[in-house]
């Protein structure tokens, strides 16, 4: 094994574990932390294609606790319904777009998601409302998703606007998660961008994402919630400028 392969190796394993512990200690953030480290050893639309898998075991166990999944895809199968159509477009996008022009965006919807948290307003949606806005909400996700793997934020940000119970949350983040993943993969596959050998490639990372949720989960009982956030945030916005730096001078 050359040396340009093995630090490519690490590279992508540091960035699955690095994604690993952020969602093992706030829920969210796999993709987007992981997807702009492998970014700088691999191409853009193989970082995405690496995600499948692993979005989809940290998902999954989540998505079947409590016995909640049923209600849940009673409730938000718009979005689900509509979201493979929005992947498609950005699975499209991720297969033909310039990789300068991939990297820019990447970097442009990480300092978007880095603001949105930051600087979330106190929306709420009504019953009535949220009707009429889950099937965009489902499109967008999916765009976003097929051109970054980064599905989680448009769902993640309408779910916290219906001021869910907090239960509930994690199981409708859980089960709409593992759902987009399994489209995600459908998608990618479609559109060439995912076969067997990356299949295998992103099952075998699976481990090294569930060892760092593992010590996510820990370093959430021992860290201050708030400050283990505004460090998560800084990191994301220094990568999202870094990948924009990268688009601008090439």
């Amino acid at each position: 094994m050359d040396q340009t392969t093995l630090l490519m190796i690490l590279v992508v394993g540091g960035g699955l574990a690095a994604g690993g512990v952020v969602k093992g200690a706030s829920g969210i953030g796999l993709p987007m932390v992981a997807v702009p480290i492998m970014a700088l050893a691999v191409s853009v639309p193989t970082a995405v294609s690496l995600m499948t898998f692993p979005i989809l075991a940290s998902n999954i166990v989540q998505a079947t606790q409590g016995g909640r999944w049923r209600p849940i895809l009673r409730r938000f199968w718009p979005i689900l319904a509509i979201q493979p159509f929005g992947m498609s477009i950005g699975a499209a996008a991720l297969a033909w777009a310039d990789p300068r022009v991939l990297i820019g965006t990447l970097g442009g919807i990480v300092v978007l998601f880095v603001a949105a948290i930051r600087f979330q307003p106190a929306w709420h949606v009504s019953p009535a409302l949220e009707r009429w806005l889950a099937p965009p909400v489902g499109l967008l996700s999916g765009l976003i998703g097929g051109i970054s793997s980064f599905f989680g934020m448009p769902i993640a940000m309408f779910l916290l606007s219906l001021r869910l119970e907090k239960d509930d949350f994690v199981a409708a983040v859980g089960v709409t998660y593992a759902c987009g993943a399994l489209s995600l993969i459908l998608v990618l596959t479609l559109f060439g961008l995912l076969g067997p050998q990356l299949y295998l490639l992103s099952m075998l990372g699976v481990p090294a994402v569930l060892a760092g949720v593992w010590v996510g989960q820990l370093l959430r009982r021992r860290l201050n919630a708030q400050t283990f956030r505004n460090f998560v945030l800084f990191v994301l916005l220094l990568a999202g400028l870094n990948m924009i730096r990268r688009a601008l001078t090439g």
